[in-house]
């Protein structure tokens, strides 16, 4: 039977205790939970992790030129190609603030036309966290990196076919900037056969 059908799968899981294992907050907060869900099974021990939201950006310049940046990601422990990027400061930052910052602060590009691709969870099973994902055309590379003191990003200004080959080829790892860079050339095919 479908979970659409089914009204008592739908009210949700009852959380009976919630305990803190790990707060390492803004980064990372760990919670154990006893749940009992809809069918009556219990679960003890259930593991959540709440994480920062973030905003990523698949930019085009007025030549039609893509900024990715390639910087040391500690949890692969090596260098990664991905778009632009960025935590939200606060609760209450935009997502497209957000991304408009970062894209200027790690590649110097600003302005443009922005559009939302979507906000997705990150983990549906163990937190509320979600991408924020844009499309941004016509930006113009016209001032230099503003980065943080933990930040070494070098800015690779490609043309659109060669990411696409860059990503099929594997060199392009995160889930996010795949789903960012896909999603975004669905939305540049979709504008084109409107206009």
């Amino acid at each position: 039977m479908s979970n659409a059908n089914n009204p008592t799968a739908a009210a949700g899981w009852q959380t009976l205790s919630r305990r803190p294992l790990l707060d390492r907050a803004p980064w990372l907060t760990v919670w154990e939970e006893d749940v009992l869900l809809p069918s009556g099974y219990r679960i003890d021990g259930y593991v959540l992790a709440e994480t920062r939201p973030y905003a990523m950006v698949f930019a085009v310049t007025q030549d039609g030129r893509v900024p990715l940046v390639r910087q040391y990601k500690h949890g692969p422990r090596a260098l990664a190609l991905d778009l632009p990027a960025g935590y939200l400061d606060h609760v209450d930052e935009e997502p497209l603030a957000c991304a408009q910052r970062e894209l200027a602060e790690e590649t110097g590009c600003v302005g443009g036309d922005w559009r939302p691709l979507g906000s997705f969870l990150l983990d549906s099973n163990r937190s509320h966290a979600c991408a924020h994902l844009f499309l941004a055309t016509d930006v113009i590379p016209t001032q230099e990196q503003h980065l943080d003191p933990s930040e070494q990003i070098t800015v690779e200004l490609l043309p659109m076919a060669e990411v696409v080959a860059r990503a099929r080829r594997g060199e392009i790892a995160s889930l996010s900037s795949m789903a960012t860079i896909f999603l975004a050339l669905d939305a540049l095919a979709h504008a084109r056969g409107r206009s």
